[in-house]
């Protein structure tokens, strides 16, 4: 019971409940994240951090880069429920349409010089 209420502490913030919605629709890095919701590097690292201490997301490094998606396999089950319960009415209202878009658009670059590489 700890571990959810701790759970809902930390995505009632705003950042960390949006990350927590593109990442379930993305594996995604730090720096598409900071394009997309428009934030500092060293912000989107704390919230991304927090999250992984939480066990809501888990974190795959490709050389350099660091690939971060929802931990699916791992996480509690009830948690699971409460995150895709969360994420399924924010994509309801289509609350993050600007950064969705944004996303598709910067994953279709991976692999580009200057950009992401492309996750194996």
């Amino acid at each position: 019971m700890q571990k959810i209420l701790q759970a809902l502490k930390i995505l009632s913030d705003e950042i960390r409940l949006k990350i927590v919605s593109l990442l379930a629709e993305n594996e995604l890095c730090v720096c598409e994240l900071m394009e997309a919701l428009r934030m500092s590097q060293s912000r989107i690292s704390n919230h991304l951090r927090i999250l992984r201490n939480t066990g809501i997301i888990e974190a795959k490094r490709e050389g350099k880069w660091i690939f971060y998606s929802l931990a699916r396999g791992t996480m509690d089950k009830v948690l699971w429920e409460i995150v895709q319960a969360m994420v399924n009415k924010i994509d309801e209202k289509e609350y993050l349409t600007r950064e969705k878009i944004l996303i598709e658009q910067l994953i279709s670059r991976r692999g580009e010089p200057g950009h992401c590489p492309l996750p194996h």
